[in-house]
């Protein structure tokens, strides 16, 4: 993924939905929104990103999990990327993520 500021809507197959925002730099994605912290490495086609919970207040899209790793592949298209993959340690546990670039970094 090209550097810079995107927004993205993520949901997974137990028919979910969500969206935060995450920073590209150099590799590295950081991000979040309300409930949850996104940290991760791009290597690559691929993202391992580790998700965390920082509102206990906040529902999950996979319930009763705070905390977990989710192994993405990375396809550029048309204003962004579509990344989907499955996730460390949850059977049948898949998710799909569209991120759309808002801005570039100074």
């Amino acid at each position: 993924m090209k550097d810079g500021i995107y927004f993205v809507v993520f949901s997974s197959n137990q028919n979910d939905v969500g969206n935060g925002t995450v920073v590209v730099k150099d590799g590295s994605v950081n991000g979040g929104d309300f409930g949850f912290t996104y940290q991760g490495k791009i290597d690559g086609e691929k993202l391992d990103l580790h998700v965390f919970q920082h509102n206990p207040n906040a529902q999950n899209i996979f319930h009763g999990v705070n905390e977990y790793t989710i192994n993405l592949s990375i396809a550029e298209g048309p204003g962004g990327y579509s990344l989907s993959g499955s996730v460390n340690g949850i059977a049948g546990a898949i998710l799909t993520v569209k991120a759309k670039k808002i801005g570039d970094l100074i």
